[in-house]
């Protein structure tokens, strides 16, 4: 916690991170003295998101302000006057508000949580050690000398199956209106960035194929990513290295899926959850066997983190945790945000679904990941949107608020054509094939009888371009780590992958370019 932080000791732990650490530190924070003065945060805009009246809510998310010191402990929710370090304090202050103001607006939630029909009491957001993620964003702030949230000082407040926008408009309105509240919104649920979910249909072949010659995303650029040659370098098959996924639901018996080191969260018991988690393993890390479907980063350790039974955004946070610094976390989710001014024209179901890091606590746990060394990939989603629109508010501006995530739009498997649905502007890095990928789950390429033998043709969607992209970037940290070099920082990943990537096809929808690990291994120096 930060009360507990002398000087010396935050000079003694910046050395020996920057020493024992395998990621490099930012430019920023070389300074052996000690960080400077961090920049701030950018603050959420207060005000209603305009979200569908119809649209089902199954959380209220509230966020305290930096220095009230507002925590949840065994279900209560108070101010802990007595922990507010010097920092806080300043803060709090700088806000121009006290103790007796913050105590105010704590009862003010309860009373507004308890009066509501719709809610069900209140609860920490972040399900994860209260004083593990004080020492996370302690760490994360040293290393980039960029003030981080305080993921703490959210709280959520669920709501009763079948709520809708139009029930809580009101409640968040009064939340969002208290003077110690940061920011306070409806979340809608949040969905896999998948497009047009295969059936599945029974195959007559008694034995599983070999579909690695039908993976062309594994082939040399500029139509794949060359996965191919990334397996001729020492560590380029991701060995290592640990990938977390953060979705509903995994078959973590599929005969061509490694052992997991890591299984976080509560899994939705449903199948087109459990078939997408499957499809997108099988991209990242399908056994290199000879039979079925070969990952790209076939040789690292994959790991899940569910959010059945917890917010997006919790289960990013521990998804971080899991995976550590110079490893990767995906995130194979979208929502449906506000409407923008681009007609969808395909793909209805997901019209204006956004990347998650549009809402701000995923925001905030993807920053607080990014900032302590892993890289985070984020599906840009299926909506038809232009990020750049003025409905978004500028969230997806870089230049005003980074979260150091890869975020990931879809191009056509050959031509890397913007697909008609996916997400584009400013704000995407890279793309990946959208359509036609062949991977685990699913059972409409290959069927085995049972989920264990399911193969796909037709996986689509950011979600499908999202793990090509996870795979590329654990095939680059694996080579670096076979090579004994340090891993690179997320920022750096990030570069390198956009800038020595293969171009996307002429349009107007900018969807960045399409990762070619050949050319980023000779970048670095990686033979």
């Amino acid at each position: 916690m930060q009360a507990r932080t002398t000087k010396k000791s935050v000079v003694s732990r910046r050395l020996m991170m920057a020493l024992a650490l395998s990621v490099a530190l930012p430019a920023t924070a070389a300074d052996p003295q000690g960080p400077g003065e961090l920049t701030p945060r950018m603050l959420p805009r207060k005000g209603l998101v305009d979200l569908r009246r119809d649209l089902a809510i199954p959380r209220v998310v509230v966020k305290f302000h930096e220095g009230t010191h507002v925590r949840v402990r065994n279900g209560r929710i108070a101010q802990f006057t007595d922990e507010r370090s010097a920092r806080e304090g300043t803060q709090l202050r700088g806000r121009g508000l006290s103790a007796l103001q913050v105590g105010a607006d704590v009862d003010a939630v309860v009373r507004l949580a308890g009066g509501d029909a719709h809610a069900l009491g209140l609860d920490r957001l972040f399900k994860a050690d209260e004083l593990l993620l004080d020492d996370r964003r302690t760490e994360g702030e040293l290393r980039g000398n960029q003030e981080l949230a305080d993921l703490n000082l959210y709280l959520e407040i669920p709501m009763r199956a079948g709520t809708t926008y139009a029930d809580v408009q009101a409640l968040v309105a009064k939340l969002d209106a208290l003077p110690s509240v940061e920011t306070a919104y409806a979340e809608p649920a949040a969905e896999p960035a998948a497009v047009n979910w295969p059936n599945m249909m029974p195959s007559l072949m008694a034995v599983a194929p070999n579909l690695q010659g039908e993976q062309g995303y594994l082939g040399a650029a500029p139509a794949g990513v060359d996965a191919n040659y990334a397996w001729t370098v020492a560590g380029g098959n991701g060995e290592g290295i640990r990938i977390v996924d953060v979705e509903g639901a995994w078959r973590t018996t599929h005969e061509d899926l490694p052992a997991f080191f890591h299984q976080g969260g509560t899994q939705f018991n449903d199948l087109g959850w459990r078939n997408h988690g499957t499809a997108v393993m099988g991209e990242m890390v399908g056994r290199n066997n000879g039979v079925g479907v070969t990952g790209i980063a076939h040789g690292a350790s994959p790991g899940f983190e569910a959010i059945g039974a917890q917010s997006a955004a919790s289960a990013i946070a521990n998804a971080a945790i899991a995976a550590g610094a110079g490893n990767v976390v995906l995130i194979e989710l979208h929502r449906q945000g506000p409407a923008d001014a681009t007609p969808c024209t395909c793909n209805f179901g997901q019209c204006n679904f956004v990347a998650m890091e549009y809402w701000q606590a995923e925001f905030d746990a993807i920053t607080q990941a990014t900032y302590n060394g892993t890289s985070v990939v984020e599906a840009a989603g299926n909506g038809s949107v232009n990020m750049d629109d003025p409905a978004y508010g500028g969230v997806f501006n870089r230049d005003l608020r980074d979260s150091g995530a890869i975020v990931v739009a879809a191009g056509s498997a050959q031509g890397r054509v913007p697909m008609c649905w996916t997400n584009y502007g400013s704000r995407p890095d890279v793309n990946g094939w959208g359509e036609v990928v062949v991977t685990t789950g699913y059972g409409d390429r290959y069927n085995g009888g049972t989920e264990d033998g399911w193969y796909t043709g037709t996986f689509s969607g950011t979600s499908s371009a999202s793990p090509i992209v996870t795979g590329s970037v654990a095939a680059l940290q694996g080579a670096l780590r076979a090579h004994g070099r340090y891993a690179l920082s997320p920022l750096a990943v990030r570069d390198v992958l956009s800038s020595t990537g293969s171009a996307q096809a002429a349009d107007a929808r900018r969807i960045g370019n399409r990762p070619n690990l050949r050319a980023a291994f000779i970048r670095l120096n990686l033979f």
